[in-house]
Parts: C-alpha cells; sequence; structure tokens
C-alpha cells in the first residue's frame, strides 16, 4: 500500500470512528444538506473501494486459468493371498539377480561361491514354489525381481560394489566382503518377509509354505553370518540343550542356539562400497516390502 492511500485510509477511518454510535435526531438531520449527504455517501464508497484495494475484501472466489485436470480415483488394491506370493516371488527374483550378476562377475570364489550357486539354486525353487501356489488361487505368477526394491537397494548396491564410471563411483576395497555382507542382509528380509506373511495369509495351507521357505532364508542367512564373523559364534555351553548336542570338547560344536523367537522384522543396514574423502562408506536400510512394493494383480495392465 502506497503513503497517500495509507494516508486516505486513515482520514476515512477517523470518519467511520466518528459517526460510530451518533444519534442523528431530527434537528441534525435537518441540518444535513443534501450536499454534505452525497459527500458522506461519496466517501462511504470510497471507503469501501480503499478496503477492497488493500486486501480487506471478503470475497471468497479462486479465479483460475484453463479447465480442471481430471480427478484420478485410487486403485483398490486389498492385500490378497495372491498378491502377496506374488511379492513373495519377486523377491525371490531379486535374490536370484544378484546371485547370478555376482557369478557372472566373479566376485566370489571357493566355499563362498560354493555356498552362492546352492543359494541361488535355492531361490529358483522357491520362485517356482510361490510361483505354482499363485497360480492355483487362480491368479497370475509375476516372474520378475521386485520393480520398487530392485531399483531402491538392489541396483544401488551392486554399483557401489563394481563400481559406475558413468556415476563417478569406484569399485569397492573388498568386493567379497561386501557380496556377502548384502547376500547377508537380502537373506536375512527374505526369512522377515516371509515371517510378515504367515499372519496375513489367509490360506492356512499357504502359511505352513511360507514359514518353511521362511526358515531356509534364515538358515542362508545364518550361514552368511558365520562366514563374515567367525570368532562370534554361539558356543551350546551352559544352555539348555538335547545331550546329543551337548560340547564335551573345547572345539565348538556344529549345532548353536537361536538368540530370538525368530527373526528381525526391523531393516537391516548394509554397509557398502569405497569410503569417501571423509573415510565413510555407504549404508543402505533394507526392509520388507511395505504396501507401495507388493506386487498387486492390477500393476500386470499398466
Amino acid at each position: 500500500m502506497s503513503n497517500s492511500n495509507r494516508e486516505e485510509l486513515q482520514a476515512f477511518s477517523k470518519i467511520v470512528k466518528a459517526t460510530q454510535g451518533a444519534d442523528f435526531g431530527p434537528a441534525l438531520q435537518s441540518s444535513l444538506s443534501r450536499r454534505r449527504f452525497f459527500i458522506a455517501g461519496g466517501a462511504t464508497i470510497s471507503f469501501g473501494a480503499l478496503l477492497a484495494a488493500c486486501g480487506g475484501t471478503t470475497n471468497t472466489g479462486i479465479a483460475r486459468l484453463g479447465e480442471a485436470p481430471t480427478k484420478t480415483e485410487l486403485v483398490d488394491a486389498p492385500v490378497t493371498d495372491i498378491a502377496l506370493l506374488r511379492t513373495a516371488t519377486s523377491l525371490e527374483h531379486n535374490a536370484i539377480f544378484v546371485y547370478e550378476a555376482v557369478a557372472a562377475a566373479g566376485l566370489l570364489s571357493g566355499d563362498a561361491a560354493t555356498l552362492a550357486a546352492r543359494f541361488l539354486s535355492d531361490h529358483k525353487a522357491h520362485a517356482e514354489a510361490t510361483a505354482a501356489l499363485t497360480e492355483k488361487l487362480g491368479g497370475k505368477a509375476y516372474n520378475e525381481p521386485n520393480p520398487r526394491l530392485q531399483s531402491i537397494y538392489i541396483e544401488p548396491a551392486l554399483r557401489l560394489i563394481t563400481g559406475d564410471d558413468a556415476s563417478g563411483i569406484p569399485v569397492t576395497e573388498d568386493p567379497a566382503a561386501d557380496v556377502l555382507a548384502l547376500a547377508y542382509a537380502l537373506e536375512t528380509i527374505a526369512g522377515s518377509t516371509y515371517q510378515v506373511y504367515v499372519p496375513l495369509l489367509a490360506d492356512t495351507a499357504l502359511r505352513a509354505a511360507a514359514i518353511g521357505i521362511g526358515e531356509q532364508e534364515a538358515r542362508h542367512a545364518a550361514v552368511i553370518g558365520s562366514l563374515l564373523n567367525p570368532s562370534r559364534l554361539v558356543s551350546t555351553f551352559g544352555l539348555s540343550v538335547a545331550t546329543e548336542y551337548q560340547e564335551t570338547t573345547d572345539v565348538p560344536a556344529l549345532a548353536y542356539a537361536v538368540p530370538t523367537t525368530f527373526g528381525t522384522k526391523a531393516p537391516v543396514p548394509v554397509v557398502l562400497g569405497a569410503p569417501s574423502e571423509a573415510g565413510i562408506r555407504t549404508t543402505l536400510n533394507l526392509e520388507t516390502p511395505s504396501l507401495n512394493s507388493m506386487v498387486y494383480e492390477y500393476l500386470d495392465g499398466e
């Protein structure tokens, strides 16, 4: 608002305040000439126009240009047994993708390579099983990696390990260790996913199948964990275990206690890649599939 407009507004405000609550009796009304009436009327109109110019209007109309966009309705996508099975199959293909990429690049050798080949075979069997169960329920099997998890976890993780010249990402200092760390996280998340799905599945027979596959994923993670941290294996000394599994020598036995009821449902952090100039490596937090990463049936039409 300019200074002149502000002064005019103050002047008109004085007029309004001066006339508020006044009793214009007959005598005062007779002294108000026609000319003064029009002056007062003009002042009121000008005051209203000035208020409107300064934002004092109560008009709530919204000006717009063009046509309003078409309203997009949300897709009704219930979490059915078919959606859960399709998502489980997609996770198996995420793991298959990683193990095949690692084998093609020759990043593992010795016992680690042997284990990776075995785990790859297991994941292919799991994918076939969950796909068959999907079709048995009348759904269409999803035989591809989970697209969301592939883009936010798998592909960035592999770039951190193998390097990416286009993005300026160097090769990690110890590719084999990083591959094992990624595999451990993937196997842990796979086991956790099946654990989460057990109470969600409506078909009780599917629950048994899910926990069976989840148990194998957890075993994968345990074996990889023993490769990553062999010094942290838990001894059975002092624990209530069956006689045939109790240790009688100083050599640790092949039976170990599971420290939790089954597995964790929390995100699994994995540190990958070469350190930055500050000596910091990248941490990815892998999580079980959320509602926005479920492989619903309607996605096949997109």
